[in-house]
């Protein structure tokens, strides 16, 4: 069965939480935290796919994204902080309408930067997190290096004058905020996530070697948002986590188009069967 659960956030803002149910006391739950610019809706595929596997999911628009207002602008801004606030009110949903179940994170892309801030910086129920064609924007990760630099230089320069990035005109990450933007742009010029703070103390990372539970890492087949080389960039900073590295391709004769940073999204086949085995067999251990 579906079910929509209305968010009320920070500021006066809303979102909404949408999740499909399935499983028994026994099986997993996964919130699953969308990549930059993409709304909730648009994971409906890979979340009946994880529901045919007995997984119940949980998916919320991100503070301005799908449904949620109010939109980024020069009044409303805020960073990766606010986001993974977002995680645990989701979370809290899930602990309420799935009492005593497990709880897993599936971060997409920037959903996966998002899950790790999450992690480090709360207190929270969940035992496992999967990763999936998620990675670092670091420019000496990449193999284009230069132009990766200076693409990812330019949007954090246009959000700046802007008082927002509007990716949803320019074809790259919806509309974001300002601040969200920088501390991207930083991450992608330096290699640290740093996080700043409202009271003007100077940004800094989280301990996210901190962070102890299992952890699949997913590259994708086709995937030049989130090479191998930026997964790995990512995961690195996990160093107190137990990490598994898979790589996914479409098999041969399974229907669909190639797997890419999005083509497993609209087209899951045998990957999300891939992913309830996992997640399974790790919170067992957990």
């Amino acid at each position: 069965m579906e079910h929509v659960t209305d968010l009320d956030l920070p500021g006066g803002g809303h979102t909404t939480v949408v999740g499909v149910d399935a499983g028994g006391p026994d099986d997993p739950v996964v919130v699953l935290l969308p990549a930059l610019g993409v709304a909730a809706g648009y994971y409906g595929p890979f979340v009946k796919a994880l529901a045919a596997e007995g997984i119940a999911t949980l998916v919320a628009d991100f503070p301005g994204q799908g449904v949620s207002r109010p939109r980024a602008s020069r009044r409303h801004d805020f960073g990766y902080a606010a986001v993974a606030d977002l995680v645990s009110a989701t979370v809290a949903v899930a602990q309420e309408r799935y009492a005593g179940r497990q709880l897993a994170l599936l971060g997409h892309s920037f959903g996966g930067q998002v899950a790790i801030v999450h992690l480090a910086t709360h207190e929270t129920p969940v035992g496992a997190l999967v990763l999936v064609g998620s990675g670092s924007p670091y420019w000496r990760s990449y193999p284009r290096r230069l132009r990766l630099l200076a693409q990812t230089q330019a949007l954090g320069a246009v959000a700046a004058v802007r008082g927002h990035w509007p990716g949803h005109r320019l074809g790259f990450g919806g509309r974001q905020p300002r601040r969200l933007m920088r501390e991207w742009a930083r991450y992608a010029r330096g290699g640290a996530l740093l996080l700043e703070d409202s009271g003007g103390v100077p940004a800094r990372e989280p301990d996210f070697a901190d962070i102890e539970l299992p952890v699949l890492a997913v590259a994708l087949d086709n995937d030049h948002l989130a090479p191998q080389g930026s997964v790995d960039h990512l995961v690195g900073k996990l160093a107190g986590a137990t990490v598994e590295h898979r790589f996914v391709t479409r098999p041969e004769g399974e229907d669909g188009p190639p797997i890419d940073h999005f083509a497993w999204v609209r087209h899951p086949g045998s990957f999300a069967a891939e992913v309830a085995m996992w997640l399974r067999a790790a919170l067992s251990r957990a």
